[in-house]
Protein backbone atom coordinates (compact mmCIF):
# COMPACT_ATOMS: atom_id res chain seq x y z
CA UNK A 1 0.00 0.00 0.00
CA UNK A 2 1.33 3.45 -0.94
CA UNK A 3 1.71 5.28 2.38
CA UNK A 4 1.35 8.74 0.79
CA UNK A 5 -2.00 7.94 -0.83
CA UNK A 6 -4.83 10.21 0.38
CA UNK A 7 -6.73 8.40 3.12
CA UNK A 8 -10.22 9.75 2.48
CA UNK A 9 -9.92 8.84 -1.18
CA UNK A 10 -9.80 5.19 -0.10
CA UNK A 11 -12.47 5.16 2.60
CA UNK A 12 -15.38 6.57 0.65
CA UNK A 13 -15.89 2.87 -0.07
CA UNK A 14 -17.05 0.51 2.77
CA UNK A 15 -15.41 1.27 6.10
CA UNK A 16 -16.00 -1.95 8.01
CA UNK A 17 -14.62 -2.60 11.49
CA UNK A 18 -13.60 -6.24 11.00
CA UNK A 19 -12.13 -5.77 7.52
CA UNK A 20 -10.71 -2.24 7.73
CA UNK A 21 -10.20 -0.78 11.21
CA UNK A 22 -9.41 -3.93 13.21
CA UNK A 23 -6.35 -4.83 11.06
CA UNK A 24 -4.99 -1.29 11.56
CA UNK A 25 -5.39 -1.57 15.33
CA UNK A 26 -3.51 -4.87 15.24
CA UNK A 27 -0.68 -3.35 13.17
CA UNK A 28 -0.32 -0.45 15.62
CA UNK A 29 -0.21 -2.89 18.54
CA UNK A 30 2.59 -4.83 16.87
CA UNK A 31 4.60 -1.64 16.31
CA UNK A 32 4.11 -0.43 19.90
CA UNK A 33 4.29 -3.85 21.56
CA UNK A 34 1.24 -2.98 23.66
CA UNK A 35 -2.55 -3.09 23.56
CA UNK A 36 -4.41 -0.21 21.94
CA UNK A 37 -7.85 1.15 22.81
CA UNK A 38 -9.42 3.97 20.81
CA UNK A 39 -11.79 6.75 21.94
CA UNK A 40 -12.99 9.05 19.16
CA UNK A 41 -15.48 11.87 19.68
CA UNK A 42 -17.38 13.15 16.67
CA UNK A 43 -16.57 16.72 15.68
CA UNK A 44 -20.02 16.86 14.04
CA UNK A 45 -21.99 16.22 17.25
CA UNK A 46 -22.86 19.11 19.61
CA UNK A 47 -22.44 17.14 22.85
CA UNK A 48 -19.76 14.51 22.24
CA UNK A 49 -17.91 15.40 25.44
CA UNK A 50 -16.36 13.08 27.98
CA UNK A 51 -19.14 12.15 30.39
CA UNK A 52 -19.89 9.65 33.13
CA UNK A 53 -22.01 7.63 30.67
CA UNK A 54 -18.74 6.68 28.91
CA UNK A 55 -17.76 4.39 31.78
CA UNK A 56 -19.70 1.30 30.71
CA UNK A 57 -18.43 1.36 27.13
CA UNK A 58 -14.92 2.22 28.28
CA UNK A 59 -14.89 -0.74 30.64
CA UNK A 60 -15.80 -3.04 27.74
CA UNK A 61 -12.75 -1.71 25.90
CA UNK A 62 -10.49 -2.37 28.87
CA UNK A 63 -11.96 -5.84 29.43
CA UNK A 64 -11.13 -6.68 25.83
CA UNK A 65 -7.50 -5.86 26.66
CA UNK A 66 -7.53 -7.82 29.94
CA UNK A 67 -4.19 -9.26 30.95
CA UNK A 68 -2.12 -6.65 29.11
CA UNK A 69 0.30 -4.79 31.37
CA UNK A 70 1.09 -2.10 28.79
CA UNK A 71 -1.54 -0.09 26.99
CA UNK A 72 -2.10 2.94 24.77
CA UNK A 73 -5.20 5.10 24.62
CA UNK A 74 -5.65 6.84 21.27
CA UNK A 75 -7.98 9.73 22.01
CA UNK A 76 -9.60 12.50 20.02
CA UNK A 77 -11.92 14.62 22.14
CA UNK A 78 -12.83 18.28 22.81
CA UNK A 79 -12.99 17.55 26.55
CA UNK A 80 -15.91 17.33 28.94
CA UNK A 81 -16.53 16.45 32.58
CA UNK A 82 -13.23 16.45 34.54
CA UNK A 83 -14.62 14.07 37.16
CA UNK A 84 -15.58 11.56 34.46
CA UNK A 85 -12.15 12.04 32.87
CA UNK A 86 -10.44 11.19 36.14
CA UNK A 87 -12.54 8.05 36.51
CA UNK A 88 -11.61 6.89 32.98
CA UNK A 89 -7.96 7.65 33.74
CA UNK A 90 -8.11 5.63 36.96
CA UNK A 91 -9.59 2.71 35.02
CA UNK A 92 -6.71 2.82 32.52
CA UNK A 93 -4.09 2.99 35.24
CA UNK A 94 -5.70 0.10 37.07
CA UNK A 95 -5.71 -2.11 33.96
CA UNK A 96 -2.35 -1.16 32.45
CA UNK A 97 -0.16 -1.64 35.50
CA UNK A 98 3.26 -1.55 33.83
CA UNK A 99 2.92 1.35 31.38
CA UNK A 100 0.15 3.58 30.11
CA UNK A 101 0.57 6.10 27.29
CA UNK A 102 -1.74 8.34 25.27
CA UNK A 103 -1.74 8.90 21.51
CA UNK A 104 -3.13 12.18 20.17
CA UNK A 105 -3.63 12.12 16.39
CA UNK A 106 -5.47 15.44 16.16
CA UNK A 107 -6.73 17.08 19.35
CA UNK A 108 -7.22 16.17 23.01
CA UNK A 109 -8.48 19.30 24.70
CA UNK A 110 -9.55 20.28 28.21
CA UNK A 111 -10.64 17.13 30.12
CA UNK A 112 -8.97 14.98 27.43
CA UNK A 113 -5.72 16.85 28.14
CA UNK A 114 -6.25 16.03 31.81
CA UNK A 115 -6.37 12.34 30.94
CA UNK A 116 -3.17 12.70 28.92
CA UNK A 117 -1.43 14.37 31.88
CA UNK A 118 -2.07 11.22 33.91
CA UNK A 119 -0.20 9.00 31.47
CA UNK A 120 3.48 8.07 31.41
CA UNK A 121 4.02 9.46 27.92
CA UNK A 122 2.08 11.30 25.19
CA UNK A 123 2.64 10.46 21.53
CA UNK A 124 1.67 13.42 19.36
CA UNK A 125 1.21 13.66 15.62
CA UNK A 126 2.85 16.66 14.00
CA UNK A 127 -0.59 18.36 13.85
CA UNK A 128 -1.72 17.23 17.32
CA UNK A 129 -2.71 19.63 20.05
CA UNK A 130 -3.40 19.64 23.75
CA UNK A 131 -5.09 22.53 25.53
CA UNK A 132 -5.57 24.39 28.82
CA UNK A 133 -7.68 22.74 31.51
CA UNK A 134 -9.24 25.89 32.98
CA UNK A 135 -12.82 24.98 33.97
CA UNK A 136 -15.81 25.98 31.87
CA UNK A 137 -19.24 26.46 33.41
CA UNK A 138 -22.41 25.56 31.56
CA UNK A 139 -24.94 28.29 32.17
CA UNK A 140 -28.68 27.75 31.87
CA UNK A 141 -30.50 28.62 29.79
CA UNK A 142 -27.92 28.50 27.01
CA UNK A 143 -28.70 29.42 23.41
CA UNK A 144 -26.80 26.38 22.08
CA UNK A 145 -26.29 22.87 23.56
CA UNK A 146 -22.99 22.61 25.40
CA UNK A 147 -22.28 26.36 25.44
CA UNK A 148 -19.98 27.25 28.33
CA UNK A 149 -18.34 30.27 29.97
CA UNK A 150 -14.82 30.20 31.50
CA UNK A 151 -14.96 30.07 35.29
CA UNK A 152 -12.10 32.56 35.33
CA UNK A 153 -14.24 35.19 33.58
CA UNK A 154 -16.52 35.56 36.60
CA UNK A 155 -13.59 36.14 38.94
CA UNK A 156 -11.84 38.45 36.48
CA UNK A 157 -15.03 40.46 36.02
CA UNK A 158 -15.33 41.06 39.75
CA UNK A 159 -11.64 41.96 39.99
CA UNK A 160 -12.04 44.45 37.13
CA UNK A 161 -14.83 46.23 38.99
CA UNK A 162 -12.76 46.30 42.18
CA UNK A 163 -9.80 47.93 40.40
CA UNK A 164 -11.98 50.54 38.76
CA UNK A 165 -13.41 51.56 42.11
CA UNK A 166 -10.16 51.45 44.13
CA UNK A 167 -7.56 52.54 41.56
CA UNK A 168 -9.55 54.65 39.10
CA UNK A 169 -11.88 56.21 41.64
CA UNK A 170 -15.12 55.23 39.94
CA UNK A 171 -18.14 55.69 42.22
CA UNK A 172 -19.16 52.33 43.61
CA UNK A 173 -22.82 53.19 43.03
CA UNK A 174 -22.11 52.98 39.31
CA UNK A 175 -21.67 49.21 39.61
CA UNK A 176 -24.60 48.42 41.91
CA UNK A 177 -26.82 47.01 39.11
CA UNK A 178 -23.97 44.82 37.87
CA UNK A 179 -22.95 43.62 41.32
CA UNK A 180 -26.54 42.69 42.13
CA UNK A 181 -26.37 40.07 39.37
CA UNK A 182 -23.19 38.39 40.68
CA UNK A 183 -24.20 35.50 42.89
CA UNK A 184 -21.69 34.60 45.63
CA UNK A 185 -22.30 30.86 45.20
CA UNK A 186 -21.34 31.11 41.51
CA UNK A 187 -18.05 32.81 42.43
CA UNK A 188 -17.36 30.11 45.01
CA UNK A 189 -18.14 27.42 42.45
CA UNK A 190 -15.76 29.04 39.96
CA UNK A 191 -12.93 29.17 42.47
CA UNK A 192 -13.51 25.56 43.52
CA UNK A 193 -13.55 24.40 39.90
CA UNK A 194 -10.24 26.13 39.15
CA UNK A 195 -8.65 24.66 42.27
CA UNK A 196 -10.04 21.23 41.38
CA UNK A 197 -8.45 21.31 37.91
CA UNK A 198 -5.14 22.45 39.33
CA UNK A 199 -5.18 19.72 41.99
CA UNK A 200 -6.07 17.08 39.38
CA UNK A 201 -3.12 17.97 37.15
CA UNK A 202 -0.63 18.30 39.98
CA UNK A 203 -1.66 15.01 41.58
CA UNK A 204 -1.30 12.91 38.42
CA UNK A 205 1.78 14.67 37.08
CA UNK A 206 3.61 14.15 40.38
CA UNK A 207 2.55 10.52 40.46
CA UNK A 208 3.62 9.61 36.92
CA UNK A 209 4.86 11.85 34.10
CA UNK A 210 6.75 14.42 36.19
CA UNK A 211 7.37 12.35 39.29
CA UNK A 212 11.08 13.25 39.14
CA UNK A 213 10.35 16.97 38.98
CA UNK A 214 7.52 17.83 41.40
CA UNK A 215 8.22 21.56 41.14
CA UNK A 216 7.59 21.49 37.39
CA UNK A 217 4.44 19.46 38.00
CA UNK A 218 3.13 22.27 40.21
CA UNK A 219 3.98 24.92 37.63
CA UNK A 220 2.33 23.03 34.78
CA UNK A 221 -0.80 22.47 36.86
CA UNK A 222 -1.01 26.19 37.64
CA UNK A 223 -0.31 27.33 34.07
CA UNK A 224 -2.91 25.06 32.55
CA UNK A 225 -5.70 25.52 35.09
CA UNK A 226 -5.85 29.17 36.11
CA UNK A 227 -6.43 30.84 32.74
CA UNK A 228 -3.65 33.36 33.39
CA UNK A 229 -0.80 32.01 31.24
CA UNK A 230 -3.11 30.61 28.56
CA UNK A 231 -5.90 33.17 28.18
CA UNK A 232 -7.95 31.21 25.65
CA UNK A 233 -9.48 27.84 26.50
CA UNK A 234 -8.99 26.86 22.87
CA UNK A 235 -5.27 27.72 22.87
CA UNK A 236 -3.23 25.27 20.79
CA UNK A 237 -0.51 23.54 22.80
CA UNK A 238 1.50 21.73 20.13
CA UNK A 239 4.38 19.33 20.50
CA UNK A 240 6.99 22.08 20.81
CA UNK A 241 5.04 23.93 23.51
CA UNK A 242 4.38 20.71 25.42
CA UNK A 243 8.01 19.62 25.19
CA UNK A 244 9.98 22.82 25.63
CA UNK A 245 7.71 24.99 27.78
CA UNK A 246 5.69 22.53 29.85
CA UNK A 247 8.53 19.95 29.92
CA UNK A 248 6.07 17.07 29.50
CA UNK A 249 7.18 13.61 28.44
CA UNK A 250 5.96 13.88 24.86
CA UNK A 251 7.17 12.12 21.75
CA UNK A 252 6.58 13.36 18.22
CA UNK A 253 5.48 10.66 15.80
CA UNK A 254 7.52 10.78 12.61
CA UNK A 255 5.04 11.95 9.94
CA UNK A 256 6.83 9.80 7.36
CA UNK A 257 6.71 6.61 9.42
CA UNK A 258 4.48 3.58 8.96
CA UNK A 259 3.26 4.10 12.52
CA UNK A 260 1.90 7.56 11.69
CA UNK A 261 0.35 6.26 8.46
CA UNK A 262 -1.57 3.65 10.44
CA UNK A 263 -2.57 6.06 13.22
CA UNK A 264 -3.79 8.65 10.73
CA UNK A 265 -5.72 6.12 8.69
CA UNK A 266 -7.37 4.71 11.81
CA UNK A 267 -8.30 8.21 12.94
CA UNK A 268 -9.69 9.16 9.51
CA UNK A 269 -11.69 5.95 9.33
CA UNK A 270 -13.11 6.57 12.81
CA UNK A 271 -14.14 10.12 11.89
CA UNK A 272 -15.59 8.91 8.59
CA UNK A 273 -17.60 6.22 10.40
CA UNK A 274 -19.11 8.76 12.83
CA UNK A 275 -19.81 11.26 10.09
CA UNK A 276 -21.76 8.67 8.13
CA UNK A 277 -24.05 8.07 11.11
CA UNK A 278 -24.99 11.62 12.04
CA UNK A 279 -28.67 10.93 11.56
CA UNK A 280 -28.47 8.18 14.15
CA UNK A 281 -26.88 10.63 16.62
CA UNK A 282 -23.44 8.95 16.57
CA UNK A 283 -21.41 10.92 19.13
CA UNK A 284 -18.48 8.65 20.05
CA UNK A 285 -16.73 5.51 18.88
CA UNK A 286 -15.00 3.09 21.27
CA UNK A 287 -12.80 0.41 19.69
CA UNK A 288 -10.13 -2.18 20.38
CA UNK A 289 -9.01 -5.14 18.28
CA UNK A 290 -12.08 -7.10 19.41
CA UNK A 291 -14.70 -4.48 20.32
CA UNK A 292 -16.46 -1.74 18.36
CA UNK A 293 -19.07 0.29 20.24
CA UNK A 294 -20.90 3.44 19.19
CA UNK A 295 -22.60 5.87 21.57
CA UNK A 296 -25.59 7.52 19.94
CA UNK A 297 -27.01 10.68 21.50
CA UNK A 298 -30.08 12.24 19.93
CA UNK A 299 -30.32 16.00 20.35
CA UNK A 300 -33.59 17.87 19.92
CA UNK A 301 -33.26 21.61 19.48
CA UNK A 302 -36.42 23.50 20.26
CA UNK A 303 -36.95 27.12 19.42
CA UNK A 304 -37.71 29.31 22.41
CA UNK A 305 -41.37 30.39 22.43
CA UNK A 306 -41.92 33.91 21.23
CA UNK A 307 -43.27 36.23 23.88
CA UNK A 308 -46.86 37.28 23.38
CA UNK A 309 -47.16 40.82 22.00
CA UNK A 310 -48.17 43.44 24.49
CA UNK A 311 -51.76 44.62 24.12
CA UNK A 312 -51.95 47.84 22.13
CA UNK A 313 -54.00 50.72 23.55
CA UNK A 314 -57.15 51.46 21.63
CA UNK A 315 -57.16 54.97 20.17
CA UNK A 316 -60.62 56.51 19.74
CA UNK A 317 -61.38 57.71 16.22
CA UNK A 318 -60.92 61.39 15.46
CA UNK A 319 -63.01 63.75 13.38
CA UNK A 320 -66.75 64.39 13.31
CA UNK A 321 -68.99 61.40 13.84
CA UNK A 322 -70.60 59.81 10.83
CA UNK A 323 -74.36 60.04 10.31
CA UNK A 324 -74.82 56.68 11.86
CA UNK A 325 -72.96 57.86 14.88
CA UNK A 326 -74.66 61.27 15.20
CA UNK A 327 -76.63 61.56 18.45
CA UNK A 328 -80.33 61.85 18.19
CA UNK A 329 -81.61 65.29 19.28
CA UNK A 330 -84.98 65.56 20.89
CA UNK A 331 -86.95 68.77 21.17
Amino acid sequence: MERSEPIFQRIIAPNDFAKDRKPIIQRIQEKLDAKLIVYTASSFHPIAQIMIQDVCLFEDLLRSAAGAEKGYLMINSPGGDPDAAEKLLMMCRERFTKAFAVIVPDYAKSAATMMALGSDKILMGYLAELGPIDPQLRMAPAPFPGETIPARSFIDGLESVRKRVIQDGDPVQLYYPMMAQIRPEILARCQSAIEGSRAFAEKWLKKYMLKLDPRQAGLVAEWLSTGEKYKSHGKVIDFTEAKEVLKLNVEKIDPNSDLWADIWELYCRSVHFLHGRQREGAAKLFESESVSLTMNIQVTVRAAPRPSPLPQPQVPPTGPPSKAEEPEHKN
